[in-house]
């Protein structure tokens, strides 16, 4: 199997929601790729993981997994639902349990870090959506796909608090003094 098919070499591509090709640069297809680029990140996360964190590791696999229900879900094939929005409130909870939420720096442990960026990700990508529907282009369960790529950001905020607060790391505070 060639991985490459030469389709695109004009800046186009197939838009599954659209049923048609359409450039590289349509709103649709700058969501997708955000998709891509937060799922990406979130592996790089779990890669870092110390090893005796199985259970956040096997919770962000499912954030990972969820992100490709989203695209398929954008692309027509609705494969997420209001589960998905109160599994991701319960993670928030219970990885942001006992902790301040503060502003912070961004680092500490190597996982939480690239936690950190996965966030930064999700939330462009959350950005790349509603930029889509204010253009008009058609966005499958639009309210639903939101509040969920919404509360992946807030999920992944309390992971990468949780993984420093775990390794005795206390980030230094962000603020204007």
């Amino acid at each position: 199997m060639r991985l490459y098919t030469r389709t695109g070499d004009e800046g186009t591509t197939y838009c599954a929601a659209l049923k048609k090709r359409v450039s590289k640069s349509h709103p649709l297809i700058e969501v997708v790729g955000t998709l891509d680029e937060a799922e990406s990140a979130l592996g790089l996360a779990q890669s870092l993981l110390p090893q005796d964190m199985e259970g956040l590791s096997r919770d962000l696999e499912w954030c990972q997994n969820l992100l490709f229900r989203v695209g398929f879900t954008l692309a027509g094939k609705k494969c997420i639902s209001e589960e998905d929005v109160e599994r991701l409130e319960g993670l928030s909870d219970r990885y942001s349990e006992g902790l301040e939420p503060l502003f912070v720096l961004h680092g500490g442990h190597p996982a939480s870090a690239a936690l950190s960026l996965a966030r930064a990700v999700v939330r462009r990508l959350e950005r790349n959506l509603v930029r889509a529907v204010e253009s008009g282009a058609p966005v499958a369960e639009r309210d639903l796909v939101l509040r969920v790529v919404n509360r992946l950001s807030d999920a992944l905020y309390a992971m990468a608090m949780h993984v420093n607060h775990s390794r005795g790391i206390t980030p230094a505070r962000a603020g204007c003094d």
